[in-house]
């Protein structure tokens, strides 16, 4: 009997100091996004999703800017809490007006609506999710058509949107998209931990102690060298979300097969390229695991509108593209300059 009070004991201590640990630090680490604004949008199923936005802070353009993140992070991966490291707020210091989207069950899109499906895949942020971004920016703009900024995931979903819906996007910049990913990438406990539901407790945990070490193979994902320590903190604590299983097992499903398109086979993104007319902008990492260079270089020989193709710098990967040193003096500017040349003056 001594025993199990004191194992109770000790449990207790523990949950308590775990939950001080995590209040703490989270209060300590917080970085709230710098946006002018939160625009809601509402999906055809009912979901609610948050867009962050950024009004021009320059001479304004005319064509508004949809923000779209990457897999397991929210809209702060393309409008961090840390302002030199927000790609939507050097955007808007170029005239233009910027919409960060944090796609569902993602940041300011938690929220499940009643009789809505609990999982989903690249096909419902591709048929409701963007729709619905599209629709809430031409309420607020009066602007039908928008330039698609994406990050990985986002940059997919850009490609295949500018597919789908050719008069409404402008034009796109993607920004590593996993076109090919590669077979070396297993994904074997990545479904395990998206049914966990651990991923996000889990970043906001290791955060306080994180950016002097990272475990073996997640240099695909993120080169720490390439990173600010402050920076990469701030990262885990407030831009991490949880692996979505439908999203997981539709990118585990594209690498095993080797292709890319919806979940049925229905749609091929990968042919769909060519007959795309809008400029892009293929911005590809050389330290990047989960979207190599060729793949990259792969879609942009396909396009079948103007295009540019951008290499960054040395030591680059594929998180750290965004949120990593050279990004905001390297990447933003080409990326602000390359849109405000494509969207005259209002």
């Amino acid at each position: 009997m001594a025993a199990e009070t004191l194992l109770l004991l000790v449990l207790t201590i523990v949950t308590i100091a775990t939950v001080a640990h995590l209040l703490f630090w989270r209060w300590w680490l917080h970085a709230p996004g710098g946006e002018d604004e939160t625009v809601e949008a509402v999906a055809a199923d009912g979901w609610r999703l948050a867009l962050g936005r950024r009004r021009p802070r320059g001479a304004p353009r005319i064509t508004p800017v949809l923000l779209v993140h990457g897999v397991a992070m929210n809209r702060q991966a393309l409008d961090f809490g840390v302002e030199r490291w927000s790609l939507s707020a050097a955007l808007s210091a170029g005239g233009l007006d910027c919409f960060a989207l944090d796609l569902r069950g993602h940041g300011g899109s938690r929220r499940r609506p009643a009789g809505a499906e609990a999982t989903w895949t690249l096909d419902h942020y591709l048929s409701l999710d963007v729709p619905a971004a599209l629709e809430a920016i031409e309420r607020a703009t009066g602007q039908r058509r928008v330039f698609f900024v994406g990050h990985s995931q986002g940059a997919l979903l850009g490609l295949a949107a500018a597919q789908r819906y050719p008069d409404r996007i402008a034009g796109v910049v993607a920004l590593a998209p996993p076109v090919r990913m590669p077979v070396a990438v297993k994904l074997r406990l990545l479904p395990q931990l998206a049914r966990w539901r651990l991923f996000r407790p889990l970043s906001a945990l290791v955060a306080p102690l994180s950016g002097w070490w990272q475990p073996p193979g997640a240099g695909l994902a993120l080169q720490l060298g390439n990173m600010e320590r402050p920076v990469y903190r701030r990262m885990l604590m407030n831009g991490m979300e949880e692996l979505q299983p439908g999203v997981v097992d539709h990118f585990r499903l594209l690498a095993l097969e080797q292709r890319l398109g919806s979940y049925d086979g229905s749609e091929d993104w990968r042919e769909g390229l060519a007959r795309c007319r809008q400029p892009a902008l293929f911005v590809a990492a050389p330290c990047d695991g989960l979207a190599p260079r060729s793949g990259v270089e792969e879609a942009h020989a396909r396009w079948g509108g103007e295009k540019t193709l951008l290499l960054a710098g040395p030591g680059v990967g594929h998180g750290d593209l965004l949120l990593g040193k050279q990004a905001p003096t390297e990447l933003f500017p080409v990326v602000r300059d390359w849109i405000t040349a494509r969207s005259p003056l209002r």
